[in-house]
């Protein structure tokens, strides 16, 4: 994975540290390997990220926000996805973080369509403060393991890949609310931070491309300014 920092091209953002995947840079296929040509990789700021949403057609991929503690609940014997005491939840600095990511997208005009959430309480949240609406789908849940075999890696790809890659309407974008594991065993990227947004644009055939990702902060900052500089 190939990270940097760079300044975005609007003066008034702070300088930026963005994690970039574009069509000539990682493509994934639906073995689940990644195609790389770092010699054609370029920087997408989180306003370019920003415009691309805007056109519509385009999937976003969205870790949950902050949780009080980092721990691997669905290996828990006790885990219960009916009863959210059971799981890890979204601390205040989560809630807060994930009501002005969805404010940000909405005061920036970017299109949003069906939201789709993990089963998991945290996802739920995130989803429903950012988006205000949310239906769930099992196939972004995570397995029963902390430390996963190749096995396990399989299933995450055969359940997810045909998310990421699905058709979008034009109008809108589809966003899917989910966790970490499953979306590194499909493109061996660890989404991080917790609230990480990776831009994907789908290509059908269990085929998609990582335009690149937005860190919460970022976004979040990028609309308080936006707010004050017109």
């Amino acid at each position: 994975m190939s990270e940097m920092s760079l300044h975005a091209s609007w003066p008034w953002l702070r300088k930026s540290t963005l994690t970039f995947f574009l069509l000539s840079t990682l493509l994934i296929n639906p073995e689940g390997k990644s195609h790389q040509n770092f010699d054609k990789a370029k920087n997408q700021s989180t306003y370019s990220l920003i415009e691309e949403l805007k056109k519509g057609g385009k999937i976003i991929y969205m870790r949950h926000a902050t949780t009080k503690t980092d721990w691997a609940d669905q290996a828990s014997t006790e885990l219960s996805l009916d009863d959210c005491s059971t799981q890890r939840k979204l601390s205040a600095v989560g809630r807060l973080e994930a009501t002005q990511i969805g404010n940000s997208l909405r005061n920036h005009g970017v299109p949003i369509g069906s939201v789709i959430s993990s089963e998991y309480c945290r996802a739920i949240d995130t989803a429903q403060l950012s988006f205000r609406e949310h239906k769930t789908n099992k196939a972004l849940n995570f397995l029963p393991c902390e430390v996963c075999t190749e096995s396990d890696n399989a299933t995450y790809r055969k359940r997810l890949l045909p998310l990421l890659s699905q058709s979008v309407d034009q109008g809108n974008n589809l966003v899917l609310v989910g966790h970490d594991d499953p979306f590194e065993a499909v493109t061996g990227i660890y989404p991080e931070p917790m609230g990480v947004l990776f831009i994907i644009e789908p290509k059908g055939s269990q085929n998609f491309n990582i335009l690149g990702s937005i860190h919460p902060q970022d976004l979040i900052e990028f609309q308080s300014n936006r707010g004050t500089k017109q």
